[in-house]
């Protein structure tokens, strides 16, 4: 087996590669989260990338609106900054007013501006948002088989991340150790015993199904740097201990787009806005 070669970043090109990021505004666009379709925005849905990463001629314009955190955004975050498409994160100002003017009252929300048409999709709720940009962006796998594959271990992940931020990090204090010993003990292990075995029998190293990045890489890298933060279950991983998971994780590395976003300056106030979340979560 052959591994994909990737162009190494240089400081030049990392710079090239995130300069369709633009800063942080405030504004919020206008609802348009309708439960009436029109042809336009059927239309604006369906428009996909010719490729993956590759940028269209006429670009949209996409907005995230989320708090100053990685959390829920994180990984659609990563999505944008492959995909070289024009893109923002946009931080609310006054959330309890601000709610009141979105589909659920909830974050993150997708802004997606159409400049042919105008129209603006309104796209809440994180799943909905990822797997609308896996399949725009090419994340999501090349046929049927390859899609229900990306799908579950996608899923995996999502259930593995979030068992921990409501058992665990959202705990009440008297439950908060027990919790975090059994996400140690139990969770964590079975997911990594799950995600090592299928990727140490795929055909090529680095993905879980293909040659192409998924949903499921970009995801599950997102849980393993999480996870990697939690001094309890730094012993559980390590190039030798979970080497499948650290390929993954090195190959995502090798993309110009996903470097130049992890060391931008957006990225980094980010996470120190996340760090100082985090601290006052654990107590």
């Amino acid at each position: 087996m052959t591994e994909t070669t990737v162009p190494t970043l240089t400081p030049t090109a990392a710079a090239a590669a995130v300069a369709k990021i633009v800063p942080a505004s405030s504004s919020l666009p206008p609802s348009t989260f309708t439960s009436v379709s029109s042809p336009e925005l059927a239309t604006a849905a369906s428009t996909t990338f010719q490729g993956q990463y590759q940028e269209t001629s006429k670009e949209v314009v996409y907005k995230i609106l989320y708090f100053k955190l990685h959390g829920m955004a994180a990984t659609t975050r990563i999505m944008l900054a492959l995909s070289g498409a024009h893109w923002e994160s946009i931080y609310p100002q006054d959330w309890t007013n601000e709610k009141l003017e979105t589909p659920f009252g909830l974050m993150p929300i997708l802004y997606e501006t159409h400049p042919t048409s105008g129209q603006t999709l309104e796209i809440p709720e994180s799943e909905a948002i990822e797997r609308h940009l896996a399949r725009k962006f090419g994340f999501w796998g090349k046929d049927a088989w390859e899609e229900i594959a990306i799908h579950v271990f996608y899923c995996s992940s999502k259930s593995v991340l979030s068992w921990y931020v409501n058992k665990v990090l959202l705990a009440f204090p008297d439950t908060k150790a027990r919790e975090l010993t059994k996400f140690v003990e139990k969770e964590i292990p079975a997911w990594i015993s799950q995600h090592e075995k299928w990727l140490d029998r795929s055909q090529t190293p680095g993905f879980y199904v293909g040659n192409q990045l998924s949903i499921a890489d970009i995801h599950s890298v997102v849980c393993l740097d999480r996870f990697l933060t939690i001094p309890e279950c730094k012993d559980l991983f390590s190039p030798k201990k979970t080497p499948n998971l650290f390929k993954l994780k090195r190959n995502l590395e090798s993309y110009p787009r996903y470097t130049a976003w992890m060391t931008s300056p957006e990225f980094e106030a980010i996470n120190v806005s996340t760090r100082q979340r985090l601290a006052v979560l654990k107590g």
